[in-house]
């Protein structure tokens, strides 16, 4: 078995410097979600820790859809039955598992990276096994680099460690992937530790993509299963979830749920699986007699199918993250819940792992597509015949034992958060884990300054902070700082109310903040005052902060200061002002993606026709998915000049037949509920 550093030359699109300006939790932290009939035993923990949440990291949003050639870092390791190559530089993404015997690949593969917006941080990509970690919406890591080293166990076969800190929950991630010589399956054995002495909400999906082809059939242990209610997907952004049956799914009015071309909207649903042996695995099962495989350890015993659906604006995102007619695919997936949208919590400086395993096998399509319990009983038979419950229990306790296993090679650098981390407290990181003090630079400085000098440098008044911090650990060196007089200086003040802010200590933060400003005006602290008020939609008091953030040179300082700006005066309803925001721009700022598409609603209120029909022929690469504002806007555009052709007063009266009988440019339509077929 061979591991080894490599790279992949592909078309993909360039990510730039991302968004410096920070983004506030949502305050309702715990959903609010539509029970439409869940049993008894699945509502704990239904829409807990699920609201939005991205700091201390940032949105990731300068991409563009045009692609480039590319020479990605990736990890490969293989025996003579499986090649997996790893994307280093992307969240460690399983890019390809190939099976060599059969010559296939096992996973859908795109054929380019191409980057929209669909993550917590904005920016995604479709292919491979991602691994989620940390909360609802993939992972902060997406688009992040990862450590990958070289280890070996005390039978002198080598092993892949990947690993890293993830700063919003101060979790160490360790994924160690086993590739016996012998073996069909790569195995990951994945551990996660809360560093923290109190409980901190867990997340975990792994997400597989594979091919979307006609008569995939999808299998799981458990016939019952929690799915999206129909009747509740009005709304793109609040479903109603309840317990269903499989095979015959009320949402799909009886068709067989098992095959996903049978789903004509974008859909999923979840596997309510037991925890035993027996129930955790998933199957893609193909009418070309082949299948993609995996089980796991019943610690990680919830599965999922989703996919785009059949209908125009599934087949439009598929095409959208590929090159036409190259993007099939669905998903099968893996996690520690119910569902994505049920939380849990992971113990004080407590530890989850589980093994989970990946393959191919062949199959007999005359019984994967008999009746649903005959295929899934095969199915299982198969999967067992493959890799067997006691196999995989006996696998699952070695891997855990060389868990600590020191690395023989750090063969790819992942972050310096990990070594700023063992900086603080060296006791905290887990043994096998490696984090050089060299991985540090510029994000790390002010805080490593902090750390050992007890103050936090200042910043100049025209300059960002490079990296935000939201660990309470680090609040309180921080604010201990601050109780000497000579350490309080605007920086300082910044960061602790953002701190405070983030905690939920809402009035807090925005004091600190507000004493930051007292110290010193900076634009970066009036925005943030800004996003504060917005939340309490006190858009007046959100406005004028925003005018100081402008006045302070916030737009020299990054175009984001613009999109946020246009952004609130639009929410406040002073249109013209967000209009003149935009057209006072430089070009350079006005040909920002989301500059213009956060000008559309003030445009369209003034009737600024010709920018509008500018937008509506754009192809946007950061439309966010389930985002219908540009397509809203476009069919009010088509109301109001109807209204004007016929000398109708109200154009909203026409919006409904307008909507019915207009069919919007290609481009547009990303619409994936059931009312939009």
């Amino acid at each position: 078995m061979k591991i080894y550093r490599t790279a992949l030359k592909i078309q993909g699109a360039v990510l730039e410097n991302g968004n410096p300006l920070p983004r506030f939790r949502d305050r309702e932290q715990n959903k609010t979600l539509i029970d439409a009939g869940l049993l008894e035993n699945e509502r704990e923990g239904f829409g807990y820790q699920t609201g939005f949440r991205e700091l201390p990291y940032l949105v990731q949003e300068r991409y563009r859809r045009d692609l480039q050639e590319q020479e990605l870092a990736t990890v490969v390791m293989e025996n003579d039955f499986l090649r997996a190559e790893f994307l280093a530089d992307y969240g460690g993404r399983l890019w390809s598992l190939f099976d060599k015997k059969a010559g296939r690949e096992l996973l859908f593969t795109n054929p380019v990276l191409r980057v929209a917006n669909l993550a917590i941080r904005n920016a995604w990509f479709s292919g491979g096994i991602e691994w989620n970690l940390g909360q609802f919406g993939h992972t902060c890591l997406t688009c992040e680099p990862m450590f990958f080293a070289r280890c070996t166990d005390p039978d002198g076969t080598p092993f892949l460690r990947m690993y890293e800190y993830e700063r919003q929950k101060c979790f160490f991630l360790q994924v160690d992937f086993h590739l016996p010589e012998d073996s069909a399956c790569l195995f990951a054995h994945v551990k996660i530790v809360n560093t923290k002495p109190e409980s901190v909400p867990l997340y975990w999906w792994t997400n597989i993509a594979v091919r979307e082809e006609q008569n995939v059939r999808v299998f799981s242990g458990s016939d019952g299963v929690i799915c999206i209610q129909p009747e509740t997907m009005a709304s793109q952004s609040v479903h109603g979830f309840a317990h269903d049956t499989m095979p015959f799914l009320r949402t799909l009015n009886g068709r067989d749920g098992s095959y996903p071309q049978n789903l004509p909207y974008s859909n999923e649903y979840f596997f309510q699986n037991r925890p035993l042996f027996s129930d955790a695995w998933e199957v893609a099962a193909y009418n070309d007699g082949t299948a993609f495989w995996e089980r796991s350890t019943p610690t990680l015993r919830y599965r999922k199918m989703f996919c785009w659906g059949v209908q125009r604006g599934g087949r439009h995102w598929k095409d959208f993250l590929s090159l036409d007619g190259q993007g099939d695919y669905f998903e099968i997936q893996a996690g520690l819940s119910p569902t994505q949208v049920h939380g849990r919590d992971l113990a004080p400086n407590g530890c989850v792992r589980f093994t989970q395993a990946f393959g191919g096998m062949n199959v007999d399509t005359s019984r994967t597509f008999s009746s649903w319990q005959q295929s899934k009983a095969y199915v299982y038979d198969l999967v067992e015949v493959r890799l067997g419950a006691e196999e995989l229990k006996r696998a699952d306790r070695r891997f855990e034992s060389l868990e600590d296993t020191t690395p023989d090679e750090i063969l790819h650098y992942g972050s310096g958060w990990g070594a700023l981390e063992a900086e603080r407290d060296p006791e905290i990181v887990p043994k096998g884990l490696v984090f050089p003090h060299k991985t540090m630079g510029d994000l790390q400085a002010p805080w490593l300054t902090l750390l050992r000098t007890e103050k936090l440098p200042d910043l100049q008044p025209d300059t960002l902070p490079v990296s935000w911090m939201t660990d309470s650990r680090w609040a309180a060196l921080l604010a201990h700082s601050l109780e000497k007089t000579e350490n309080r200086n605007a920086a300082a003040l910044l960061h602790l109310g953002l701190m405070l802010y983030e905690e939920g200590k809402w009035q807090e933060g925005v004091a600190a903040m507000e004493q930051s400003l007292k110290l010193r005006p900076t634009a970066i602290c009036c925005r943030n005052l800004a996003s504060a008020a917005a939340q309490e939609e006190d858009w007046e008091t959100a406005c004028n902060y925003m005018e100081q953030a402008l006045s302070l040179g916030g737009v020299e300082q990054s175009a984001v200061f613009a999109q946020d700006a246009i952004d609130i005066f639009t929410k406040a309803g002073r249109f013209e002002r967000a209009w003149n925001c935009y057209k006072d721009l430089p070009q350079a700022l006005k040909n920002v993606e989301r500059v213009r598409l956060n000008t559309v609603q003030a445009a369209f209120e003034l009737r600024q026709w010709e920018f509008l029909e500018e937008q509506f022929a754009s192809n946007f690469a950061v439309m966010r998915e389930g985002e219908t504002m540009l397509l809203d806007t476009w069919f009010n555009v088509q109301a109001v000049r109807l209204a004007k052709e016929r000398g109708v007063p109200d154009w909203h009266v026409l919006l409904d037949e307008v909507k019915a009988v207009c069919h919007p440019p290609y481009n547009l339509d990303f619409r994936m509920t059931i009312s939009s077929q």
